[in-house]
């Protein structure tokens, strides 16, 4: 493989791809984004053929930047808005599914904000570590559930999964709040 790229004309095409542990032939595959090619020229593994860090394609820090930034204040706020509205319908939820919806979204921004800060990426757990050592402390309740769920401990920190959720929902608003001020901030 001398080149690895993708010209926008290549965009519609169908070729073969990997995911979910199916190998399929289709459409553009979603992930392909900035934070899979900064993984892959960053942290790469060669099997056969050249180093990946040799690939001839430019990811740049801003780009992924961008990127993580776009997603944090469509994806992830427009999905807080629709839980900050429908809070009891969350906590009528089963504890498994509540248990998932912290997680996911405590330490998936959590690795957005690592992302912001460090330009590299991480698992989810050490980007609740990380966090227990950047975010103020009002929110480590919430982070150490988050990671609690993550490594399969079921004792729940909080004694409602109301206080859980609203907790979760707080957090997530001060999180993405805190990130665009300090990518505004490196701005100017």
């Amino acid at each position: 493989m001398g080149k690895l790229y993708t010209n926008s004309s290549d965009f519609n095409r169908k070729y073969h791809f990997y995911n979910s542990e199916k190998l399929s032939f289709g459409d553009f595959y979603f992930n392909f984004n900035p934070v899979t090619w900064w993984m892959l020229k960053n942290n790469g593994i060669n099997i056969l053929g050249p180093d990946p860090k040799d690939f001839e394609f430019d990811i740049q820090p801003q780009q992924l930047v961008s990127y993580v930034l776009k997603n944090m204040n469509a994806y992830w706020a427009n999905r807080i808005k629709t839980a900050e509205n429908s809070i009891n319908d969350l906590v009528a939820m089963p504890t498994n599914q509540i248990d998932y919806e912290i997680e996911w979204t405590v330490l998936g921004l959590l690795r957005q904000f690592f992302t912001l800060k460090e330009y590299d990426i991480v698992s989810k757990l050490d980007a609740g570590e990380y966090g227990l050592t950047q975010i103020p402390y009002e929110w480590h309740s919430i982070i150490e559930e988050a990671m609690n769920i993550r490594k399969g401990i079921k004792a729940s920190i909080f004694r409602s999964d109301w206080e859980r959720i609203d907790k979760t929902i707080r957090f997530s608003k001060y999180l993405i709040t805190h990130c665009n001020k300090m990518i505004e901030k490196n701005l100017t």
